[in-house]
């Protein structure tokens, strides 16, 4: 429950970030929510990238968009791992 309600709110604050690339907020709002987009890109891209370098050829077939997902919900995705097994 806990893991869910964590992905639904990382996407609502994608959506919220990336929307403000489409209509920008007003001043300060929307500096603050172009420095939040850059954050999260840069936090979960590293998490991609070191998930990424670490799964195998095998892993990487299996589970196309595993890497996708921890990008998008980040430290939920891996989570969610954890309580699968």
């Amino acid at each position: 429950m806990f893991v869910l309600f964590g992905k639904a709110l990382y996407s609502f604050i994608w959506l919220f970030l990336l929307f403000n690339l489409i209509h920008p907020y007003p001043r300060p709002a929307n500096i603050v929510a172009n420095i939040g987009l850059i954050v999260f890109v840069i936090i979960h891209g590293l998490q991609a990238c070191i998930l990424h370098s670490t799964m195998t050829s095998q892993e990487k077939e299996q589970d196309k968009f595993k890497v996708l997902r921890l990008f998008l919900f980040g430290v939920f995705e891996s989570l969610s791992w954890k309580n699968r097994k």
